[in-house]
């Protein structure tokens, strides 16, 4: 398989505070990367430092987009700007995360007006098309945001994040505001765009039960480390560390008569290498 995405050693710190710690993994093309572990692990953190939306400390993120291999964090904010279109995000709230002034159509022509892609009648034609793929009204177009429930809005910030047709996604929490039948439907929108469009994604979250039916591969983060990787069923079925035992354990079961029982931090060994 194709690597698209190599990420090594990466750090990054807020004042004495290290929160992502020499983080190192690669992405092959077409693959799904979950990224989990609890609230302050560093997940979000690691994202937005490969996307250059924060400059991590040190470390290093190689892209192999159309023009080749290319280190992100060496590129100038000019030469950064066309691999915006090969590299989007997919944001956790679909309520803050769009422009409440603003009508669909705009939303999701303003990435193609940013990167001066056609007139204004094969924008519109594009804005149709993207709406169709996310399963949505093309009259959603003339539309403001507070017009639709959250799994809409979340549908609006697929298709701007696909509108310019991206090899690599991010998706930061995404699922995690909807209710669990719309987590469903989005997931099965997510996937059904991967097999269509040949996408990569890299999904950050905290549910387990979303990682291991939506995701390839799994990094499991705590506290700013990589504690384990590997092929999901692996690191679900044979964990190595006690704190993917400990997040294994936390998961509900199907059955509501069956008793949750997690393991006790305190008799853990959470220790770093």
């Amino acid at each position: 398989m194709t690597q698209l995405l190599s990420v090594k050693n990466l750090c990054k710190s807020f004042g004495d505070q290290l929160i992502v710690n020499s983080v190192s993994f690669d992405v092959n093309e077409s693959s799904t990367l979950g990224i989990v572990g609890e609230s302050g692990s560093g997940k979000t953190t690691l994202v937005r430092s490969i996307l250059r939306a924060i400059d991590p400390d040190s470390g290093s993120v190689r892209y192999n987009g159309e023009a080749g291999w290319q280190n992100l964090h060496e590129l100038s904010a000019k030469e950064l700007l066309p691999l915006r279109r090969e590299v989007q995000m997919i944001f956790q709230d679909p309520f803050a995360s769009l422009n409440p002034r603003m009508t669909v159509q705009t939303i999701l022509e303003e990435p193609l007006v940013i990167h001066d892609l056609g007139d204004k009648a094969w924008r519109k034609q594009r804005v149709m098309e993207m709406l169709e793929k996310v399963q949505l009204d093309p009259s959603s177009a003339a539309r403001f945001p507070h017009a639709f429930s959250g799994g809409q809005r979340q549908r609006i910030g697929i298709a701007r994040a696909l509108i310019l047709e991206p090899r690599l996604v991010v998706c930061d929490e995404s699922v995690s505001a909807l209710d669990v039948s719309v987590q469903s439907q989005i997931l099965d929108l997510l996937k059904a765009l991967q097999s269509e469009l040949g996408l990569t994604y890299l999904f950050v979250a905290h549910d387990l039960r979303v990682v291991r039916e939506f995701c390839d591969e799994v990094l499991v983060m705590y506290s700013g480390n990589v504690v384990e990787q590997g092929p999901v069923e692996e690191v679900f079925n044979s964990p190595d560390h006690d704190y993917t035992r400990l997040l294994l354990s936390a998961i509900p079961s199907p059955d509501p008569d069956e008793k949750l029982d997690p393991l006790d931090r305190a008799t853990l060994n959470l220790q770093l290498a």
